[in-house]
Parts: C-alpha cells; structure tokens; sequence
C-alpha cells in the first residue's frame, strides 16, 4: 500500500484508478447488458413455467422457482464481481478526494 502523506502521492493514486476504472469500463457495461438480457430471458421462463404449472399458486411458484432458479447464474456472478470491483475502486478513489482534501487545508 502506498503512503499517502503527500498529495503527489494521493493524486498518482487518485490517476491509477481513473485508469483502472476506465480499463474496467467495458468489462462492466458488457457484463451489465448480458446479466439484463439473461435476468429478462429468465422472468419469460419463469413465468412460462409458472402459467404451465397446475396447482395452487403457491405451489405454481414454487414450481416455476425451481425450473428457473439456475438459469443466468453466470451472468448474474459476472455482472455482481465485476460492479463490486468498480465500487470498491470508486470508494477508494473517495477516500483519496478526502485525503487530498485534508492535505490541502493543513
């Protein structure tokens, strides 16, 4: 970890996440469009599977649950890492403004 007692520091920091935010870019918007057509396909599949079932609704949606609960769950994982990588790069970049910041008024 880099020692932030500069601001020169935090501001090369501050630039390496631009950066990597910016290489992570279309990684996470290609990710977010297949995660959303995948999550779209899976409620038609549900809710096919719901109007084929007998039964109660209950035990209708129980049914469609089961026959939809696996479907999209790689798109799903890629789109959940991939968005949990870019907040936690946003949150440091948030700590490193308010390092800045702290430095600037001393």
């Amino acid at each position: 970890m880099s020692e932030f007692t500069h601001p020169a520091s935090v501001l090369e920091r501050l630039s390496e996440i631009e950066n990597d935010l910016a290489l992570r870019q279309s990684t996470f918007e290609s990710a977010a469009l297949r995660w959303y057509r995948a999550k779209r396909d899976r409620e038609h599949a549900r809710a096919v599977a719901f109007l084929s079932a007998e039964g109660s609704v209950a035990e209708r949606n129980a049914v469609a649950d089961r026959q939809t609960a696996l479907d999209a769950k790689q798109e799903e994982a890629e789109y959940e890492a991939v968005k949990a990588v870019v907040r936690v790069l946003e949150t440091r970049a948030s700590i490193g403004q308010s390092l800045l910041r702290a430095q600037q008024i001393r």
